[in-house]
C-alpha cells in the first residue's frame, strides 16, 4: 500500500511500480533470557542464560532506515512564512548595501 496526501494505491497482491529503499544500520541477536532458579533455605542457586533458537540459528535482528519509497508522487512541502520573511530580508539587505 502506498500512500500520498491526494492519492493511495493499494496492492493486489503488489505493486509494482513501488520501491522501497533502506540502509542497513546495523545487525544484532536476540535478547539473552535469564533463567533463575532457587530452593528457599537450601542454598540451591541456578543461573544459566540462553538465546531463543530457531531453526537451528539464533535469532538474528536488523535494523533498517528507510530512505525512499517510490511509486508514488511526494508532497510539495509547503514553504512556512518564516522563510518567505527571511529570504525577503535578505534581499533588502542586499539592496541597501549596493
Amino acid at each position: 500500500m502506498l500512500g500520498s496526501k491526494t492519492q493511495t494505491m493499494i496492492g493486489r497482491p503488489v505493486l509494482p511500480e513501488a520501491a522501497v529503499h533502506a540502509v542497513v544500520e546495523e545487525h544484532a541477536l536476540d535478547a539473552k533470557v535469564i533463567i533463575f532458579k532457587k530452593k528457599r533455605r537450601k542454598n540451591y542457586r541456578r543461573k544459566k542464560g540462553h538465546r531463543q533458537v530457531k531453526l537451528d540459528q539464533f535469532t538474528e535482528l536488523t535494523k533498517l532506515r528507510i530512505t525512499d519509497i517510490q511509486g508514488i508522487e511526494k508532497p510539495e512541502m509547503p514553504t512556512s512564512a518564516k522563510t518567505e520573511k527571511a529570504a525577503a530580508k535578505k534581499v533588502e539587505k542586499a539592496a541597501v548595501a549596493a
